[in-house]
């Protein structure tokens, strides 16, 4: 089977963020459209942490990398709150206890910042990740999000623990998490689409581009972030 490069996935999982998007605003729930365009929309946020761990593993700036992640958590998370919610929050406090997924991949950032220091023991590792990994539940997708990008990092190099990994989280922090906000958990069950995301995990063959001029990587780089406020923006002004 053909290998895929990281742009190939990326665009794979934006358009699948993008079906998910469209089921969430336009498709009655409990129809069959509506529950397989959120299944396959489920495998974004799987591969951004895989991607997440990748670019931590390789970026020569992790300070400028974790930075970029922050400033598009900020302008992302007004648009992100309206398309959510429909409303601008009536308080700050309201308007940061529901944050974008970019917040919640920062988090996960910070706790590989944290496991990977060559200057805290191992219990300050452990408080530390714990306590960050508990802000999780303020983002998108709460506290799954660090748990996979810790797992991608640290089993690169054993795929069948990887694997083994991320499916035991998957299946029991998802509904922990999740199961309380639907009537059964028939309803539920589309967030195990997120499984569906080790098919082009899989398929990645590590190469990361390398022909592209650094212009066109930093282009690249961008639209990736950019497009994730602007198509909440576009899809909801067309609800609208």
């Amino acid at each position: 089977m053909k290998k895929l490069t990281a742009t190939q996935i990326k665009v794979i999982a934006i358009i699948a963020m993008t079906l998910d998007h469209i089921a969430y605003t336009f498709l009655p729930a409990g129809t069959a459209p509506h529950y397989i365009l959120h299944l396959i929309g489920k495998t974004t946020a799987p591969i951004m942490c895989f991607f997440l761990a990748e670019g931590f593993r390789y970026t020569h700036d992790k300070k400028r990398y974790l930075l970029r992640l922050l400033l598009f958590a900020a302008i992302s998370q007004p648009v992100y709150y309206i398309y959510v919610y429909g409303t601008v929050p009536s308080s700050l406090f309201q308007f940061l206890s529901s944050m974008n997924i970019l917040f919640t991949l920062s988090v996960a950032f910070i706790c590989l910042l944290i496991l990977t220091s060559s200057k805290l023991g191992m219990t300050a590792k452990g408080i530390l990740t714990a306590t960050t990994i508990s802000l999780g539940q303020f983002g998108d997708w709460g506290y799954i999000i660090p748990i996979w990008t810790i797992i991608f990092f640290f089993f690169n190099k054993d795929k069948a623990k990887m694997l083994a990994a991320f499916i035991a989280a998957t299946i029991i922090i998802l509904p922990v998490t999740f199961l309380k906000y639907y009537d059964s958990f028939a309803a539920f069950s589309f967030n195990y689409g997120a499984l569906l995301a080790l098919i082009p995990i899989h398929l990645y063959s590590g190469e990361r581009d390398r022909s592209s001029t650094p212009l066109k990587k930093k282009i690249n780089r961008c639209f990736f972030y950019v497009y994730y406020p602007m198509h909440m923006m576009v899809i909801f002004i067309i609800a609208s």
